[in-house]
């Protein structure tokens, strides 16, 4: 089999751009099928082509990516070509309509006045009543209300795509969506001055993009087919969130080109085979072939017999040094181990890395919701930007404290007229103090007091006052970022720094829908429906240990989607990030039917099962 089976599909890219007329395309692409390669490819024939007279015309190619990541990728291979316009589907469609505020205003308030309706039947239904549900419902209309009132009083809207958006008159991400897919539905003019202004946009990750943008793109497409071309790049068994198309392929229209890309360039032989068996379930163009020169690879199956008191951690290092035996590989096991290890949720890494007790409040507080996970909340950045570093560096020459003392430390502020040298003395003895503070681990509070006492750095508001509060003293009406603080003061530091760590993807953990588009030598999957505890994705249906829900079964009949589907799907995406060798670990109270339902699904054989 050769390497180059897919050449003729950016062929084919190419004809569909670069030819005229344009024509509109969807690119099947799987897992490791070099689909940014074939992207940017094609961005950078089209710049080389026609890139001079679209600048001149003052258009751009707008190019859709799912992650800020892939956009900095993207930019990057291109060398900051002003001819492409690359951003993530919400920073977009902001700068699509930012300009027309009194749109954003009406819908806004309609959505709103449209939620007090529904909460008016509710609370009418049951005005009678004194349950909890119905004081929570009485709660929202007032809260509804409110935000009512502020919003006929806003005059501009503000927006930030990659930040909590606290502001009065800012709009939240799920806002931006729903707003700016009605505005581009409704308003020809709009479609037009999009199709003007982009006359080619190309969406990475199709299958994931919100399903009310794709519906308002291929309007756009519909009504102003002559001057814009809508290109879509997907994999159907890759797409893991229920916001995204579910029926892509039923919709695209005849006339479009369907190129599909067969080679996986990414993963050895085996793993091919159990993806194109999982897969083939999913989507009719699941086959893929490896490369001409792949390894033959290796994968395992682990099936643990859960129990009371078994010890996780324990487990999984074992399994590790088995698959270092068996896969022949010292890097699956000791000091120089290189395994990517797959948790269904944050709080199963969390709990592995030894900070669930700070990360479980903190993920609950609404405000840091886009944040927190990004390693971008300003209160705890106080910590790892200043505080940490400060530590780490007064342990050798302490050049590095200095710099930031000097940008944040009151003490050598230019309003500060004493002499210099005497304050950098004194601010230099009270760093150590801290430094040694926190290369103890003492807990947070001790920490943040200690500073405070000092005044070497200023502390963020809430850190400060809840630092002189107990968890005693907040009640649950309490502002919800304070409690957090509040619940985690008496925690060692140490925690903040593995917190940190992790969402700065320094650690060995990453989540099955986290690492989607990456790829790695080795991989341990692990699969625990109880630790989970999650509702949207069941591997024991999957892997037929639990009995289908009613549900499921009337969805099933209905054609509509299941669990099921979308575990499969995430399943795909896991086994497709491992290269050279993949390990899963399936937590089970009935290991003997998770095995015969494996072999019976043609994915393991009985060899590659291991029972603990």
């Amino acid at each position: 089999m050769e390497n180059n089976i897919d050449f003729q599909v950016d062929e084919t890219l190419e004809k569909c751009i670069l030819s005229t007329p344009r024509k509109s395309f969807f690119l099947f692409a799987g897992a490791g099928s070099g689909k940014t390669y074939s992207l940017v490819l094609l961005l950078k024939k089209i710049h080389n082509s026609i890139g001079k007279d679209l600048l001149s015309q003052g258009k751009n190619v707008a190019v859709i990516t799912f992650t800020n990541a892939a956009t900095d990728e993207i930019i990057n291979r291109l060398d900051y070509s002003p001819i492409f316009h690359i951003s993530t589907i919400h920073s977009f469609v902001w700068d699509v309509i930012k300009h027309y505020q009194a749109d954003i205003k009406r819908l806004y308030c309609f959505y709103i006045e449209e939620d007090l309706k529904v909460l008016g039947k509710k609370l009418e239904d049951t005005k009678n009543k004194t349950t909890k549900t119905y004081f929570s419902n009485v709660e929202k209309y007032e809260y509804q209300k409110e935000r009512l009132a502020k919003a006929q009083t806003i005059e501009k809207f503000v927006y930030n795509p990659n930040g909590s958006n606290p502001e009065y008159n800012a709009l939240k991400h799920a806002d931006v969506i729903k707003i700016s897919a009605q505005m581009i539905m409704a308003n020809p003019m709009l479609q037009c001055i999009i199709a003007q202004r982009y006359p080619i946009l190309l969406i990475d990750e199709s299958q994931d993009t919100k399903k009310e943008l794709v519906d308002a793109f291929f309007k756009i497409q519909e009504n102003f087919a002559s001057i814009f071309t809508l290109g879509l790049i997907g994999d159907q068994k890759q797409r893991i969130y229920t916001d995204g198309k579910d029926n892509m392929l039923s919709i695209i229209p005849k006339d479009w080109e369907k190129p599909v890309k067969k080679m996986n360039y990414r993963c050895a032989k085996r793993i091919i085979q159990l993806a194109n068996t999982i897969g083939k379930d999913i989507d009719i163009h699941a086959e893929q072939n490896p490369r001409e020169d792949a390894n033959d690879g290796f994968v395992r199956l682990f099936v643990v017999q859960q129990h009371e008191g078994i010890n996780k951690d324990e487990v999984e290092q074992t399994i590790m040094k088995i698959m270092s035996k068996d896969a022949e590989d010292e890097k699956w096991t000791g000091i120089d181990a290189d395994v990517k290890i797959l948790t269904l949720e944050h709080m199963m890494a969390a709990r592995r890395l030894g900070f669930d007790s700070f990360f479980a409040p903190f993920n609950k507080v609404s405000k840091y919701q886009m944040t927190f996970l990004q390693g971008a909340v300003p209160e705890i950045d106080f910590f790892t930007k200043i505080i940490l570093p400060i530590a780490e560096s007064m342990k050798g020459d302490g050049r590095v404290a200095l710099e930031i003392l000097k940008e944040y430390s009151p003490l050598l502020s230019k309003q500060n007229t004493e002499k210099p040298y005497e304050l950098y003395l004194k601010c230099r003895e009270k760093a150590v103090d801290v430094a040694s503070m926190v290369n103890e681990n003492k807990t947070i509070r001790e920490i943040v007091k200690i500073i405070s006492d000092s005044q070497l750095i200023n502390l963020p508001n809430v850190v400060d006052r809840a630092s002189n509060l107990v968890s005693d003293d907040v009640k649950e009406s309490d502002d919800e970022e304070l409690t957090a603080w509040v619940n985690t003061m008496d925690l060692p530091i140490e925690v903040i720094r593995k917190y940190d760590d992790y969402v700065n993807h320094r650690t060995r953990f990453d989540t099955h829908q986290g690492v989607k588009g990456l790829e790695f030598d080795r991989v341990l999957v692990i699969i625990d429906d109880s630790e989970a505890k999650g509702f949207m994705f069941s591997y024991d249906k999957l892997f037929g240990v639990k009995n289908l829900s009613e549900t499921d079964i009337n969805n099933m009949a209905e054609g509509k989607e299941t669990s099921i589907n979308r575990t499969q799907r995430l399943f795909y995406v896991t086994c497709t990030r491992a290269k050279k060798s993949l390990a899963v670990v399936m937590y089970t109270n009935n290991p003997e039917k998770v095995k015969e339902e494996v072999i019976q699904k043609g994915w393991f054989k009985e060899e590659e099962i291991v029972t603990i």
